[in-house]
């Protein structure tokens, strides 16, 4: 015969288990069995659990516990820590605990997400640290995300994380930064001019989101917009709603786009841009005033252009929404693709035969064009059909 109580009980840690005491009846003696409950948040991390790759928060835990437990990690690949608390004191203490254990750890990552989190000043120098420390260990940090959305250290906490980024170029150090967010932090003209000037050194980052900041279209004009014209790595741009960009600022823009054929996302809503802005971005893409412009100064890689919400209700463009919808299209079938559509489309229009038979157009440029577009392999039929139908002096 056999005795079995069975009771909960708490650990260290304050979790509950059960408890089960047996006794059996030739003997007095009690076996305990215990059913543990499954391992914490905390012992996870600490002990490299291989199914935890992602942190998405410190499940009751401090911030120090957890930057604890991670300088002994090495499996953890995604940080998703937003609304932890890791700023808003004078110090940042969460922010400079939790980097200082990942410069520390020395393991792979691919995200790291600090939004919303009120990191000042002290947090920005302590990711900085982080930037810097990555640099010197390119094998293990390669790509990294980082996100810092909606915090609050502003153009100086901007301009130590763009000096961290640039200062690695500059030594020669491999960049680890390949995507970074920093809307919603207050950054004005003068944290722009830190981010400008780190786009003009830096050759790995390909998303910069600027997003719902206090940029205008000075900082645009004197900052931004010359080095997008040299840059050749960025591939997303997000400067929606800063109000003051307007259409000085777009107009900009566009002008570093006739230059740029790298960019393929620029998000500008809410921006203040009226039909005037518009146009402009509409005739980078699209320059129609003649037919090496189509070709040479017209931009073939920007696929996405977000405007929505913008102040654009002068009639006079609705007519043009076509063609910018188009020249998008064109452009996400590839440069040569894009380059064929825009001269054909020139070609075909009015503004084709106007501007052969009013300018001194020499039989010698029809031939360089077709050849542009015979040496980048792509259907010429309709560009043949338009060319034979001219003056008896242009045909060849």
């Amino acid at each position: 015969m056999e005795w079995v109580s069975v009771s909960l009980v708490q650990d260290q840690d304050g979790r509950s288990f059960r408890q089960t005491n047996r006794w059996s009846a030739g003997s007095m003696h009690r076996r305990v069995e215990e059913a543990k409950p499954p391992p914490t948040l905390l012992e996870r991390i600490e002990q490299s659990d291989p199914s935890l790759r992602e942190l998405a928060g410190f499940g009751g835990y401090s911030d120090n516990r957890i930057a604890a437990a991670l300088r002994k990690n090495s499996t953890i690949t995604s940080f998703k820590l937003s609304n932890c608390q890791l700023g808003g004191n004078s110090d940042d203490d969460g922010c400079i605990y939790l980097m200082q254990a990942l410069i520390a750890r020395r393991s792979s990552l691919k995200r790291i997400s600090l939004a919303r989190n009120f990191i000042g000043f002290h947090g920005a120098c302590a990711v900085a640290d982080f930037i810097l420390a990555s640099q010197d260990d390119p094998c293990i940090y390669h790509s990294i995300r980082l996100d810092l959305l909606q915090n609050c250290f502003g153009d100086e906490g901007s301009r130590v994380i763009a000096d961290a980024i640039a200062d690695g170029t500059k030594q020669g150090k491999t960049q680890t930064i390949a995507d970074i967010g920093l809307e919603k932090n207050g950054i004005g003209n003068n944290g722009l001019l830190h981010l400008s000037n780190m786009l003009s050194e830096n050759n790995t980052l390909h998303t910069l989101r600027l997003g719902k900041n206090d940029i205008s279209y000075e900082g645009v004009v004197r900052s931004l917009a010359p080095v997008l014209k040299q840059n050749t790595t960025l591939r997303v741009l997000d400067l929606s709603g800063n109000r003051q960009i307007g259409d000085l600022g777009a107009a900009a823009v566009a002008d570093a786009l006739s230059c740029n054929q790298t960019l393929e996302t620029l998000i500008l809503t809410k921006c203040s841009i009226t039909d005037k802005g518009a146009m402009r971005l509409l005739q980078a893409l699209y320059d129609c005033t003649s037919p090496l412009a189509v070709l040479e100064e017209s931009n073939h890689t920007l696929r996405e252009l977000i405007l929505c919400q913008n102040p654009i209700l002068s009639t006079s463009f609705v007519g043009e929404t076509k063609f910018l919808r188009d020249a998008i299209q064109w452009n996400q079938q590839g440069i040569a693709s894009s380059r064929i559509n825009k001269l054909n489309s020139f070609l075909m229009s009015s503004e084709g035969p106007r501007y052969v038979h009013s300018t001194d157009l020499t039989i010698g440029l029809i031939p360089k064009l077709v050849f542009k577009i015979w040496r980048i392999d792509k259907s010429i039929d309709a560009v043949y059909s338009y060319i034979r139908g001219m003056p008896e002096n242009l045909e060849i």
